[in-house]
């Protein structure tokens, strides 16, 4: 068996005892209902941002799941479907609309073909070696991440599920596939360069038919690396040097921190006494420069959702910190619901990879909900129209797909399902 298969079956096994609850058991929550939000719009208002699409998502696989384990009963057979679903549909789907936001934020049409093809490989495509060739010159950060929109994506899709598992807003059981599928993905791909993994693929001979950046995190690294090498899409493991490897391996190492989550053992939380529960976990995800470490605390005291975190960025050598807060579904009143986060960080000056200097930035994120009641209504008791704002400052912002001073606004609603 090759390395690669070898990586991939670990994953595999590691995804049936973890979706089986062997290890810890899965607490029951006490959600009453459900909220379903969906983004109609967000800034910049094109179809789709990162934040709107996985928002949604997020939503659209809730219902699904739930919907799935509600009218079939026969367990085996949603032990089949949702998995394919979400491995075989799903999961490319939002991942290559993590890459193709990148490319839509900076005016770039592009084609997702998220559906696997003989190669069993999901596509965005339809952008020029050109055009490419221009992003990479006029703005080589906003490059680089369109390698790591992907999984940048996926990343903010599985710390969505930590919020609200970790807060009992949603039972675990209907996003246990999902997020566990998620986690194990993100590291087997961020880690394939432990296990020396090749891409057996030549570039297509009709340029828009070629997959955007090839092999995510190969790509990124030999651009961090080599910004002013020959352009080429497709990155082997091969075309690496000697410290791009070892970076690589660096990379892969640091990716088992997302593992870091009692949720993925089945527990989402713990309840220190009837007006306190806790859960903490860890993350780690690309960056424009290099990557960041996540250290994640969660605090449900009464009615306050309560989220910190601090932050690490990395480029080669350097270091440096960012940290955030944030106020989940407070309800301020009967008809007001209030979401609040702020942001700060510490990033390397220009996005470089090698630069020792530093600059500083911040950002503020609210989300107001203004609910309609129906008690009447036994499916859905509640609905809200919803408005975001976000107002950040220079700076790498995951899911934001602004790396520049940006101001905009949000729009859509909220579907409150009883359980």
């Amino acid at each position: 068996m090759k390395k690669s298969e070898c990586l991939k079956s670990i994953f595999l096994l590691i995804i049936f005892f973890l979706q089986d609850n062997y290890i810890l058991g899965q607490d029951s929550t006490l959600t009453t209902t459900t909220h379903y939000s969906i983004v109609v719009m967000d800034s910049p208002a094109k179809l789709f941002t990162m934040r709107q699409f996985n928002e949604t998502y997020v939503s659209f696989y809730g219902y699904f799941s739930k919907s799935l384990h509600t009218h079939v009963k026969n367990k085996f057979l949603i032990s089949l479907i949702e998995p394919l679903v979400q491995g075989l549909v799903l999961m490319p789907l939002t991942h290559e609309e993590g890459h193709r936001s990148i490319l839509t934020a900076k005016g770039i049409g592009s084609i997702s073909q998220p559906f696997f093809n003989k190669d069993g490989l999901a596509y965005v495509n339809g952008v020029s070696d050109q055009t490419l060739i221009d992003l990479k010159t006029d703005d080589p950060a906003s490059y680089i991440r369109l390698h790591n929109g992907g999984l940048e994506s996926d990343y903010m899709i599985a710390k969505r599920i930590e919020d609200m598992v970790s807060f009992d807003m949603v039972e675990y059981q209907y996003y246990d596939w999902e997020y566990i599928s998620r986690k194990a993905g993100i590291v087997q791909y961020i880690a394939m360069g432990l296990f020396e993994y090749e891409i057996d693929k030549e570039e297509e001979e009709n340029e828009l038919e070629r997959d955007i950046v090839g092999h995510d995190v190969y790509g990124a690294v030999r651009h961090l690396f080599r910004p002013d090498m020959e352009f080429y899409r497709y990155t082997r493991y091969k075309d690496l040097t000697k410290p791009e490897r070892k970076y690589l391996d660096n990379l892969g190492y640091h990716s088992f921190i997302n593992l870091l989550n009692p949720i993925l053992f089945g527990k989402p939380g713990f309840r220190i006494n009837k007006d306190i529960k806790v859960n903490f976990g860890a993350g780690h995800m690309l960056a424009p420069f290099g990557e960041f470490v996540d250290e994640n605390v969660w605090i449900k005291y009464k009615n306050y959702n309560i989220s910190l975190y601090l932050r690490q960025f990395h480029n080669k050598n350097n270091w440096s910190n960012g940290f955030g807060m944030g106020l989940h579904e407070y309800n301020f009143s009967d008809k007001i619901t209030i979401n609040l986060s702020g942001h700060y960080w510490s990033q390397p000056q220009g996005y470089s990879f090698n630069t020792s200097e530093m600059f500083s930035g911040q950002a503020v994120d609210i989300k107001i909900r203004y609910r309609l009641w129906n008690e009447n209504n036994k499916t859905i008791p509640g609905f809200s129209y919803d408005i975001g704002y976000v107002s950040k400052t220079e700076g790498f912002f995951p899911e934001e797909v602004i790396l520049e001073k940006h101001s905009g606004f949000r729009m859509g609603f909220t579907l409150e399902i009883r359980n």
